[in-house]
């Protein structure tokens, strides 16, 4: 068989012309793009993380992974990164379509496209067959911003946590489990808390990204870690969802330095929902650090941003709540048909005994989701107890926890600056207290989780204005409170830990000084139990605390206190109050040191409150005491 010499040289100058004819497309997106000074634009250099600026040299954070950048030089060079990928849009490839320049970095080509108005017909390759598939199965429509409570029990969820959540057309509120979840994470497998704390701040372990089931992540933190999740559904376009999942799609395989309070789960996400809506410069805001209330509270102050919030409590916070619209005579009764579904329950009433065996499965399949219960009798005893529930004609009482009515986005400002005036043993100071994260028990809980505190970076200083002396009083590295109450069911530990440096009463050989403070180095802990009172919303615990302090005043250099501590805290319309008492008996003193503390805040409006402190101690019948009243303001 012959080729006709005619059809070959037809075919010899169709490749010819395309040949011209894409080279004159180059040069012409070139200049446009030239002109236009895309290179230069923050949302090219959000898709290619161009965030490290050394003097006049910009350069990208992704670092040693070559593949994310056409150019070799496109880390440093922004221009030739986007020069480099126009080249590549036509340049033909004998590699296999997913390998193209625009199945790759799917985001970076559809904005250059819609700026220099770029059509199919234009490019090498215009099939993806990986992404195409991808981007079906995540069948994108809407998307959710999820924040979950904070869980000081984990030091990586000690401020919450924040994912995404991509939902389909046809989904419900009752089928948003089935949807996916976009989340950002360390690349960790420690358990050592101590290792994760200094590793994550100090930028020691890689973050990426992962899409995963939703219901796995609900069963993690609502069942396992027993945390309320808050769906903040967004009024993001179908659109502009497609773009963050290109941009997402770019950065499969992509680490990034983690930082525990820079660049965490939520600061990563706020650079999604920047590649979403072109414009959009929400990580700005957080050039120190992100907490995820903060981001959260960010993302909801765009225009048109928030389309509604949904609420989902926790597995343990529907126990609670059932366990309190119950008689103590049923819930001690439904502990035991968990145990063993035969129990006699004659000595109730017929409601009460339907409420008995709904209680009795509840707190089973708590215990069975936690891993608390034998696993293999577990789903036996879940089935009976439903068989003998379903003997009662008795409508299903149990309701959903009512909605907290200040849900986390809307609770204050977790910066705080405190200006005060007081006096120490009659001398007069006047101080500065600020602390640039996160809750402590004297702000109001609105928002927050009830009885979790934590104090990080505080700085507490003071001026004495007879003495014209300026004293750094206390330094917080951390303080976090843990007050977990118990009910009929959950009894889980309460507990508190603080490490930084103070103003002590104490002097040589252990005595105690009523006459000067002295620096000292801080370490305490404690743990005990907490429990919820039902008159007048108080929560009180009583503990085993124990210290350290170490200093050059202290005769041998330390001294270590144990002994109990109580205390209250209550929160209503005129404000928070917290008393806490303690009584520690120091070796070297050989005495007890007793401390009472009183603090009052009324908080007047969401960023202001006026905060009231009093300090008395005592040992061996001598006394040091302080007050002080401050203006707070939070940021």
């Amino acid at each position: 068989m012959t080729f006709p010499l005619s059809r070959l040289a037809c075919l010899l100058g169709l490749t010819v012309y395309s040949s011209f004819s894409s080279a004159a497309a180059i040069d012409n997106w070139l200049a446009q793009a030239k002109q236009q000074q895309l290179s230069q634009q923050p949302y090219w250099h959000i898709l290619l993380r161009y965030e490290d600026q050394q003097g006049d040299q910009l350069s990208s954070l992704i670092h040693n992974q070559p593949s994310f950048f056409v150019s070799p030089e496109g880390r440093t060079n922004p221009e030739e990164e986007l020069n480099a990928t126009l080249k590549a849009l036509v340049a033909p490839s004998t590699a296999k379509a997913d390998d193209a320049v625009a199945c790759k970095f799917p985001a970076r080509v559809a904005w250059l496209r819609q700026q220099l108005n770029i059509s199919d017909n234009d490019l090498a390759s215009a099939n993806c067959p990986a992404f195409n598939t991808w981007l079906k199965g995540l069948n994108p429509h809407e998307a959710t911003l999820v924040f979950a409570a904070d869980f000081v029990n984990n030091p990586s969820s000690m401020f919450g946590h924040t994912l995404l959540r991509i939902d389909a057309p046809d989904q419900t509120e009752e089928t948003r489990l089935l949807a996916y979840a976009v989340n950002y994470a360390a690349q960790t497998n420690t358990s050592n808390g101590l290792e994760f704390a200094y590793k994550g701040l100090s930028g020691g372990y890689g973050g990426a990204f992962s899409v995963l089931p939703y219901y796995e992540k609900v069963k993690e933190y609502n069942d396992f870690e027993n945390r309320d999740l808050w769906e903040y559904q967004l009024n993001l376009t179908p659109e502009e969802i497609n773009q963050l999942l290109a941009h997402l799609w770019e950065m499969k395989g992509v680490n990034l330095p983690y930082y525990f309070l820079a660049s965490n789960c939520s600061y990563q996400l706020l650079g999604l929902l920047e590649a979403a809506r072109p414009n959009t410069y929400l990580r700005r805001d957080f050039p120190v650090y992100a907490i995820p209330t903060d981001t959260v509270r960010r993302i909801l102050l765009e225009k048109n941003m928030l389309k509604q919030i949904v609420y989902r409590p926790a597995s343990g916070t529907a126990l609670a709540f059932h366990a309190q619209e119950n008689s103590p005579q049923v819930n001690a009764l439904s502990k035991k048909l968990a145990e063993d579904p035969e129990t006699d329950v004659s000595a109730l009433a017929v409601d009460e005994q339907a409420r008995a065996y709904e209680m009795a499965y509840d707190y089973l399949y708590y215990l069975f989701l936690g891993h608390e219960t034998n696993k293999d009798s577990a789903p036996k005893r879940l089935r009976t107890l439903l068989i003998k529930r379903s003997t009662y004609a008795v409508a299903d009482t149990r309701q959903t926890p009512p909605r907290p009515i200040v849900d986390p986005a809307h609770g204050h400002d977790t910066s705080r600056f405190i200006l005060g005036t007081g006096s120490a043993q009659d001398n007069a100071f006047v101080s500065v207290d600020y602390r640039p994260a996160y809750h402590d028990l004297l702000d109001n809980d609105d928002g927050y989780r009830r009885g979790a505190a934590i104090d990080f970076l505080r700085v507490q200083l003071r001026y004495y204005t007879e003495s014209q002396q300026l004293k750094l009083q206390r330094f917080t590295f951390v303080s976090i409170d843990s007050l977990a109450p118990r009910n009929d069911f959950l009894k889980p530990l309460s507990w508190s830990f603080a490490i930084g440096g103070e103003q002590a009463a104490v002097d040589h050989d252990g005595k105690f000084s009523t006459g000067q403070e002295h620096s000292v180095a801080f370490f305490e802990g404690s743990a005990g139990v907490s429990s919820q009172l039902n008159t007048n919303n108080w929560l009180c615990y009583g503990f085993v605390e124990g210290h350290m302090q170490a200093g050059s005043h202290l005769d041998q250099g330390w001294r270590v206190g144990l002994g109990p501590r109580i205390g209250c805290r209550q929160q209503s319309t005129l404000g928070q109050l917290f008393v806490d008492v303690q009584s520690l008996y120091h070796q070297d003193s050989e005495q007890f040191l007793t401390t009472a503390k009183l603090g009052y805040q009324w908080q007047f409006n969401t960023d202001n409150a006026l905060r009231l402190q009093g300090r008395y101690e005592q040992e061996n019948g001598q006394h040091w005491q302080s007050g002080e009243l401050g203006w707070v303001r939070y940021f």
